[in-house]
């Protein structure tokens, strides 16, 4: 990829050392990496990924999510969300489409559909 490729993409990275309390509102492609307390929203059509060192204390609402992390809280995923072997999610996921991965750890209700 060229570099002003890159600084034309709509891509976020919240680093593996970084803190952050309140509420995010992405757009683009998003990977997390550190932790978040709070809600986290993506409007647009993009995924969410919560990394596998990833601590999430909140909601995550965006159209596909990918969960490698730890999540406490609400999943709404509008089109597909994942759970990865590794991942641990405890609260309330709605998605349209779910796929839960041998290995993932989940406390939960589901709403599919």
């Amino acid at each position: 990829m060229d570099i002003s490729d890159f600084k034309s993409s709509r891509y976020n990275i919240i680093g593996l050392s970084s803190k952050i309390k309140g509420e995010l509102h992405l757009s683009g492609r998003s990977s997390i990496e550190g932790s978040v307390e709070g809600n986290i929203f993506s409007d647009d059509e993009s995924m969410v990924i919560i990394e596998k060192n990833a601590s999430i204390i909140g909601n995550v609402n965006a159209y596909d999510i990918e969960v490698f992390g730890k999540v406490v809280g609400e999943l709404n995923a509008r089109g597909t969300l994942s759970l990865r072997p590794g991942s641990q999610v405890e609260g309330t996921i709605k998605s349209e489409r779910l796929v839960i991965y041998p290995g993932a750890l989940v406390n939960t209700k589901a709403h599919a559909g």
